[in-house]
């Protein structure tokens, strides 16, 4: 098993056996790795009602806390319930009630990066967590140093610890239950007393301000509050329970995912200033030098919509898609899969596939997205998951990220930083591996 860009190398095992899948058999568990769009599409979607279980991944929900993670929990009666509450808040009309919010963070964005550019990465955060916060909880964030924001940059570090550090527990489950000096069990102690507390603060302190503002009468509108309004003294612990862990999973879901997004976006136009020039000219022809962009601007913008295309394409924000667990025995190409074997779409090698998206995929190419660019496959195919297990929160996420590439290229010029002598400090194209990039 490679230890780091796993899709780099799945993706060549692949064209050296001639085969759109890989079985491995690790240690007794069976791991298929589909890199071929069409694999992914037969058994994720085609196939999706004994292949849409996750396994057990006891590294996240077990030793950091995070079993309330919906992208995470297996497939069954809670699942779907959760699905269903999801939609009702995240389906493509409802999310359009979020514009506002979306654009009010941009431009907080844009007045951050006008103020301290040196800030960039502190500012995306920023923005990230005030969409997302206002979204599911209704809270205001402040301009600087916000605690609720600290909170989930401090989940989302326990997250890729738990991915990063954890996959032995994912591999060896009963690791879990050895004590912390066992040999590679180690993690299981940083775990409980470092990463776990940041998670279920992550889990209970937001809900919670959101309860007490809605007793005082001060609540604003938010998923958060809509189902705790809907409780009563009849309400079950189930209930009660996923009135708390829907908003928890979109706060934490969507503040990295948006981040790397962005960090991609960034980095391109540095690395390729000519995607950057063509761009603003759009965007001056189209909406003019006397205001910013805005979603009324989006369809008359192709160019800006593909460049967000190829930033989820360049560095998917999860390269390997989070595991599948397949529950029934199956047959795919001449390869018997036994009931239990996890099933991993190679996302990134996808999308690096010629095949799927033209010549050069490895550079970032905005205009394979334009009608005649040569790509077949778009990103919203595979960038954002498989089947039932697609992230549910994906109309929000684009129009989050776009509004922001949007305004960004109105408003900025990106250029390399500049070294104590004046010359360019060229970023590199550098990448970590885990469950996000």
């Amino acid at each position: 098993m490679p230890t780091r860009d796993e899709w780099v190398t799945f993706h060549k095992w692949s064209k050296e056996f001639g085969s759109d899948i890989v079985h491995l058999n690790v240690f007794g568990t069976h791991i298929v790795i589909l890199n071929s769009a069409k694999a992914a599409n037969e058994l994720l979607d085609g196939r999706s009602a004994i292949y849409s279980d996750r396994p057990a991944m006891p590294g996240l929900t077990t030793l950091i806390n995070m079993d309330w993670n919906f992208g995470l929990i297996e497939y069954g009666s809670r699942w779907r319930n959760w699905r269903k509450a999801f939609h009702t808040f995240f389906n493509p009309q409802a999310a359009e009630a979020f514009h506002p919010i979306e654009i009010e963070g941009t431009h907080r964005l844009l007045r951050n990066l006008l103020a301290t550019p040196e800030d960039l990465v502190h500012h995306m955060r920023h923005m990230a967590g005030q969409v997302i916060l206002a979204i599911a909880y209704g809270i205001d964030v402040a301009p600087f140093g916000d605690p609720n924001v600290e909170v989930a940059e401090k989940a989302v570090g326990a997250i890729i610890a738990g991915s990063l550090r954890g996959r032995i527990f994912d591999l060896f489950p009963f690791l879990v239950h050895m004590p912390w000096w066992f040999p590679g069990a180690s993690f299981k102690r940083e775990a409980q007393t470092k990463w776990a507390p940041h998670v279920d603060t992550a889990l209970h302190a937001p809900y919670e301000t959101v309860r007490r503002q809605m007793a005082t009468g001060i609540a604003k509108p938010s998923v958060a509050a809509s189902m705790i309004s809907e409780l009563n003294e009849k309400s079950s612990e189930e209930e009660r329970y996923t009135s708390m862990a829907i908003p928890a999973t979109m706060y934490i879901g969507a503040q990295d995912t948006t981040v790397s997004v962005l960090h991609s976006f960034f980095l391109a136009m540095v690395l390729y200033p000519e995607v950057q020039r063509k761009a603003q000219a759009e965007i001056d022809t189209v909406v003019g030098k006397d205001r910013l962009p805005d979603f009324g601007d989006r369809q008359s913008l192709p160019y800006v919509t593909a460049i967000l295309e190829e930033a989820f394409r360049w560095h998917p924000v999860v390269p390997l898609a989070i595991p599948h667990r397949l529950t029934t025995d199956d047959v795919y190409g001449g390869w018997f899969l036994p009931a239990g074997t996890l099933v991993i779409g190679n996302s990134c090698g996808i999308l690096h596939d010629e095949a799927n998206v033209g010549p050069h995929p490895e550079r970032f190419i905005p205009e394979r997205y334009l009608p005649g660019g040569g790509a077949t496959l778009t990103t919203a195919d595979i960038a954002f998951g498989y089947g039932r297990r697609i992230c549910p929160g994906r109309f929000m996420g684009r129009a989050t990220d776009w509004i922001a590439i949007a305004s960004v290229l109105a408003a900025f010029d990106i250029s390399p930083a500049l070294d104590e002598n004046g010359r360019e400090i060229i970023p590199e194209e550098i990448y970590q591996s885990g469950l996000a990039t």
